[in-house]
């Protein structure tokens, strides 16, 4: 069954455009998040676990 697909597969280009594609936005998002421009977003999320919880009312959420 794969055999007889693979060989009616006449869109050679399609997976080299989806390779290209994928190469291009992974180097992009790599590029920006080492971006030293982003380090203050970075860091703020960092700390994130570590803030205190703040405190919900008992009647906030409740209807």
């Amino acid at each position: 069954m794969k055999q007889s697909v693979l060989s009616h597969f006449d869109l050679p280009w399609l997976p080299v455009t989806g390779l290209i594609l994928f190469v291009v936005c992974f180097a992009l998002y790599t590029y920006w998040t080492f971006k030293k421009s982003n380090r203050p977003v970075y860091e703020q999320a960092s700390l994130i676990p570590l803030e205190e919880p703040t405190k919900v009312s008992s009647t906030q959420g409740r209807n």
